[in-house]
């Protein structure tokens, strides 16, 4: 009897210990990617400039993942005569629905220390 009691504690304290071993890793793995996109976002928000882009390339319905799919947008801009070609995605049918079509010039906001940190507007910023 007394044989059980023991393999029950075993296997509880075990379970528990699992959930307390994924939350020691999960919980500084969220804490990093939050404080990431805060970080981010405050570049974005203090620390940039704003361009025009230029539509060079649309793949709508390309695959993301095994069963779902995404429109991805290839785009550039200039700064100091260089040229900086970046790529963005956007949901299904996400190309159709806000009518973007290649050649369309759209305004981005770009972190001046980071280029690979932008923000394009599909929505309000497009440039006639």
């Amino acid at each position: 009897m007394t044989k059980r009691k023991k393999d029950q504690q075993k296997e509880e304290t075990s379970s528990l210990m699992k959930i307390g071993y994924i939350l020691l890793f999960a919980l500084p793995l969220f804490v990093l990617i939050y404080f990431n996109g805060q970080n981010r976002q405050e570049k974005l928000k203090n620390e940039s400039f704003t361009t025009y882009g230029i539509i060079e390339k649309l793949r709508p319905n390309s695959q993301k993942g095994t069963t779902t799919r995404k429109d991805v947008v290839y785009f550039y801009f200039v700064k100091n005569d260089t040229v900086f070609h970046k790529i963005t995605d956007l949901t299904e049918n996400g190309i159709k629905r806000l009518g973007i079509k290649i050649n369309d010039c759209y305004e981005v906001k770009v972190v001046k220390s980071d280029f690979g940190i932008f923000d394009i507007d599909f929505k309000n910023g497009k440039i006639h």
